[in-house]
């Protein structure tokens, strides 16, 4: 061979190899690019020692998982889908940037922030970040919460509330509210905020029972339903129980972040047994025979000096629960107090009220996000013949107004 032909060759080896490490790896960024714009994250990676059919293998299934990514699903997100990001309470508002500060975006603040009911302390229903319209893209339309405004006189002629699931993200609840002016954007928030709130904190909900529907306490699911013939999905650390007579209280136990849940019935004999009084009533008498505090005659029960809510909640197909929240205190002793959150059900059939109950107790703590976990395992609560819960049902849950 002639010496001096060899720096060609090798020259034209290394030339086709870098065209071939160049055109691969702009095929993986097209590729990795094309997944990340569908919310998948996963890089592609093909290697340049791959053999022929294993090169052909990746860059087939590349394109597959791009095609179905494309595919859109009912509510309008990928069929793959990146799981929605933000804490609990976490809201992405979005509008144009001149509202800021202005009448309508101070008013869309205090609704979205006013304090959360039933708490002992101030903590704000939901935690908002903002971001200007033209701004919104990438990693912010995956946040669990979006709020979008649109204010446009052109295009509107009176304002609308619309909202839908998975838009950029699983696990997503996107709201958009379009009007022909602020004032009227105001005006909508004022006469159907609570509305407003609803859907926003029934979807918080359903993201704690998703969570509980897959991890559980099932030393709880057994106990409830040897006693009442009722299966619930509840924390998984809760595990100490008490029975009495129709009643079962369980615990976590933990001295600084408590979390109890309570099951107990009494006779039904008409609405006015499920009425507010009459609920608190029973929780009272109830608590007094089956909870002991930690000094002789101490024992816990409802705090009448703060408002109590009460209102209706029609879970599918289900008669209407009543539902009550407000704060716990203990009587002749121990400083101990918290949130707490029930829901009365009837069984026509058995004559019966089944109340299922969440209460917390953490000192000089925030509250809300555990309180808004027991009451979604309140939810979870269904004949033993259903064995599974499915936490969709509270995305299409209905309430009365509360009072």
């Amino acid at each position: 061979m002639n010496p001096t032909s060899q720096p060609r060759t090798r020259a034209k080896e290394r030339s086709g190899k870098e065209r071939y490490s160049t055109a691969l790896s702009r095929f993986r960024y097209l590729c990795s690019k094309q997944l990340v714009s569908h919310g998948i994250q996963t890089p592609l990676i093909i290697l340049p020692n791959m053999n022929q059919h294993m090169r052909a293998f990746a860059m087939t299934l590349c394109l597959a998982v791009a095609t179905l990514s494309s595919c859109k699903s009912k509510s309008g997100g990928s069929v793959l889908q990146q799981n929605a990001t933000g804490k609990p309470g976490e809201l992405m508002l979005v509008m144009d940037k001149e509202y800021f500060e202005a009448p309508m975006g101070l008013a869309l603040y205090d609704l979205l922030e006013d304090d959360a009911p039933a708490l002992p302390q101030s903590e704000p229903s939901l935690r908002i970040s903002r971001v200007p319209t033209q701004s919104f893209s990438g990693f912010m339309q995956l946040v669990r919460n979006v709020l979008i405004i649109d204010v446009d006189k052109d295009r509107y002629t009176k304002t609308s509330l619309k909202y839908s699931y998975d838009d950029w993200a699983k696990g997503q609840i996107v709201l958009r509210i379009t009007s022909p002016s602020p004032d009227s954007v105001i005006s909508y928030t004022q006469r159907d905020g609570e509305a407003i709130m609803n859907l926003f904190v029934r979807h918080e909900l359903y993201l704690f029972a998703d969570l509980l529907a897959k991890q559980y306490s099932q030393v709880a699911q057994r106990k409830v339903d040897s006693l009442f013939a009722h299966r619930v999905n509840v924390p998984e650390d809760i595990r100490a129980s008490k029975v009495g007579k129709d009643f079962l209280w369980m615990s976590n136990s933990s001295m600084r972040s408590r979390h109890d849940i309570l099951v107990y019935t009494y006779p039904y004999t008409s609405d006015k047994d499920i009425s507010l009084d009459a609920i608190v009533a029973k929780r009272d008498s109830v608590l007094k025979a089956n909870i002991s505090g930690e000094f002789e005659g101490s024992y816990p029960c409802t705090e009448q000096n703060y408002g109590l809510l009460y209102r209706k909640v029609q879970l599918g197909q289900e008669r209407p629960r009543a539902e009550v929240r407000g704060l716990w205190k203990m009587v002749g002793g121990a400083m101990m107090g918290g949130p707490f959150v029930c829901q009365a059900i009837v069984d026509e059939a058995a004559k019966k009220v089944y109340v299922f109950e969440g209460f917390v107790y953490r000192p000089n703590e925030d509250k809300l996000h555990l309180i808004r976990m027991m009451e979604a395992a309140l939810y979870t609560f269904r004949p033993s013949a259903t064995k599974d819960f499915d936490p969709q049902v509270i995305l299409s849950t209905k309430y009365t107004k509360g009072f």
